[in-house]
């Protein structure tokens, strides 16, 4: 039957390898730690560490969890000699994120497997259900007006708790709802039609 492998892809990529025939229960979670002090150094790393997995076993579909398209900028007060001054920066980890992904898809593509990106809010929805709302968090920073975070993290690991998926990271539980969320796409059912002709 079909095998999908679901990577929530970052420095720690979570993963998890899901056969929709079979319980959710079933889905076997980990995580891949990228290594090394630049962004090249870590995206060569969880390339070897993708091969590696890819050669002791093999998935019929990959689903990623696609990046922002835009990089967001954020204010941050800074001290100088005049005083403290707020400016605006970008959050260094989106830059790296572009470079791992890079990594990912060009393993996958050379290993000739299907694969397909999925949007934070489409794997939700499919994981989550329609209207489910995260906890929220209220964070308070320096200098900015108080702000609310969706702990969209906590929720997986809530909803993995709740079917019986043993996680033990929130990059895991993050990629079980990708997984499963990758077995409804129109791809993978266009896939599985044909392997079943």
């Amino acid at each position: 039957m079909a095998l999908i492998l679901g990577l929530d892809v970052a420095t720690t990529t979570g993963l998890a390898w899901y056969e929709p025939s079979s319980s959710l229960s079933s889905i076997k979670a980990g995580s891949i730690k990228a290594i090394g002090t630049s962004p090249e150094e870590k995206a060569e790393s969880l390339a070897q560490q993708l091969v590696t997995m890819l050669k002791a076993e093999r998935p019929d579909f990959v689903a990623i969890e696609e990046p922002l398209r835009n990089i967001k900028t954020y204010k941050k007060t800074i001290q100088t000699l005049y005083g403290p001054k707020v400016i605006h920066t970008v959050n260094p980890n989106q830059m790296l994120l572009y470079a791992l992904i890079g990594a990912v898809v060009s393993i996958i593509g050379a290993y000739r497997l299907p694969w397909q990106t999925i949007p934070p809010a489409t794997w939700r929805k499919s994981f989550f259900g329609a209207g489910f709302k995260p906890p929220v968090k209220i964070t308070h920073k320096d200098g900015e007006d108080p702000q609310e975070e969706k702990l969209w993290k906590k929720a997986a690991r809530d909803r993995c708790n709740q079917l019986k998926i043993k996680v033990t990271n929130v990059d895991m539980a993050e990629a079980v709802g990708i997984a499963f969320a990758a077995s409804k796409t129109q791809t993978f059912k266009m896939l599985s039609m044909r392997a079943a002709a």
